[in-house]
């Protein structure tokens, strides 16, 4: 008889939903996003028409995340903003220009108190424990950091580079959350995307980390790997769980070579068929929910006693650019090249490049390239999106207290969209909310999608990862 997750998960019903859609850290997505260079649009400046950072002098609260792009070798299936380099001295020249990016920001954003601080990569770990202390002490300076652990102060880090000691200094700067990539055990695959990192480094790191007082310990997996199949797959699992990390990320590798130069390292002789991906799925799947974790959706298992499994069961979890959180703020600051900003307003990116970022620091203090102001019915469909993804339903009252009409008048072309997702049991409804089934959780960016206007009603050239 068929294991009970797997009839809730066919191989056909998730190639039915397995095509490339927007991940929805944000809405509108950021391919939307318009160039905000030049007078007309007010280039970062202040006089310009689409300005929403303007909104960060009214927050209440904030969340920081600062880009640090550097690696020191390339991991070929990363589609991160990231440089390859063995000279230090650019990550250190690099540090002066975020602290003073952060400056810009000193007389623009409330003195509010930053309640989550992300550092996000590229390998944020790639700085030295004195560079680590200079970034943070410098953000401390201009921003309302706490160290208590009622925020929530988070790291990305390589367990192949990242020292026992540096733990050390995380703690004493206030980082109580810690994110490992693994993405695979297995060596074969590890040498495939140009990985090598052992089970071994990883409990070490894990145990020292929970000695120091880290309370969330994550890692990353990633499926569909060159090399993966179900067995090798279900044996990095296994290590995984024996491990026992708070939270887990099981992404689906998106294989864009045409995009990402990296990629084309990889042999494509090596990837996996689709039907192996979703086999693959399927029996991760099994074997995280069996042990316990909590599937909260959007690829993210957690332990029930971890807090944001509790936030989820308590209506509380949140979605921001890093992903699903239990710290709301009213705003967050991005720092760094590449980095997106949001307020109330609408959304704000830093120029890519390493280079142009450099140079528009210097000419103006800020380095704000491109970037989306709200309109009413962006704010509505936002919230609408960010409710479905994150509470797995949505009040039609609310919806139709804010618009004035039924709900089914309002998003009768949506629920079109929608109809094979009721019909296949993934979504339901009841003449007060419309929600997600368990068996529909997998398939929350499609159930997002239905919702997007600009997806449905403009041509884009963008190309969207695959949901499975």
């Amino acid at each position: 008889m068929p294991h009970a997750r797997e009839q809730l998960l066919s191989a056909e019903l998730l190639s039915r939903y397995a095509g490339p859609c927007p991940r929805y850290t944000s809405y509108p997505t950021a391919d939307r996003f318009v160039a905000l260079e030049g007078g007309k649009q007010g280039g970062g400046r202040d006089d310009g028409e689409i300005q929403p950072w303007q909104a960060l002098k009214d927050v209440e609260t904030l969340s920081l995340y600062v880009h640090i792009p550097f690696c020191r070798s390339l991991c070929y299936f990363c589609a991160c903003n990231k440089v390859i380099t063995q000279q230090y001295g650019l990550a250190s020249h690099y540090l002066e220009n975020v602290l003073k990016e952060a400056q810009w920001y000193r007389d623009r954003v409330a003195r509010a108190p930053v309640v989550q601080l992300h550092l996000g990569g590229g390998t944020p770990t790639f700085l030295n424990d004195g560079d680590l202390r200079r970034l943070v002490e410098g953000l401390g300076d201009i921003f309302d950091l706490r160290t208590d652990d009622d925020v929530e102060y988070s790291i990305e880090a390589d367990p192949r580079t990242l020292g026992i000691e540096t733990l050390d200094t995380l703690r004493e700067l206030g980082f109580n959350r810690l994110s490992l990539g693994i993405q695979d055990f297995n060596p074969d695959v590890q040498r495939a995307i140009n990985r090598v990192c052992s089970v071994e480094q990883v409990r070490e790191l894990t145990e020292n980390a929970r000695a120091k007082g880290f309370g969330s310990i994550s890692y990353d997996l990633i499926y569909g790997l060159p090399g993966q199949d179900v067995a090798s797959l279900e044996k990095t699992v296994d290590a995984v769980l024996d491990l026992a990390p708070d939270r887990i990320a099981l992404y689906h590798y998106a294989h864009l070579p045409e995009r990402f130069k990296s990629q084309r390292l990889i042999d494509s002789d090596l990837m996996p068929a689709p039907s192996e991906k979703i086999a693959m799925q399927l029996a991760a799947t099994r074997r995280l929910t069996e042990a316990g974790y909590v599937f909260l959706g959007m690829d993210h298992f957690a332990r029930p006693e971890d807090a944001l499994s509790q936030a989820a069961a308590e209506g509380r979890l949140a979605r921001n650019f890093q992903g699903y959180t239990l710290m709301p703020a009213d705003a967050l600051v991005g720092l760094g090249a590449s980095a997106i900003s949001y307020s109330k307003d609408g959304y704000w990116q830093n120029q890519h490049s390493l280079k142009q970022y450099a140079a528009a620091i210097s000419e103006r203090g800020e380095a704000i390239s491109r970037g989306w102001q709200l309109s009413d019915d962006d704010r509505l469909r936002q919230w609408l999106i960010m409710e479905l993804m994150c509470h797995l339903s949505i009040d039609k009252r609310e919806i139709e207290q804010r618009t004035g009409l039924p709900f089914a008048a309002g998003f009768g072309a949506e629920l079109a969209r929608l109809q094979p997702m009721f019909d296949d049991g993934l979504l339901g409804q009841t003449k007060g909310d419309l929600f997600v089934t368990e068996r529909g959780r997998w398939f929350l960016r499609n159930a997002a999608a239905a919702f997007d206007s600009y997806l449905h009603s403009t041509e884009t050239a963008a190309r969207y990862s695959r949901v499975l």
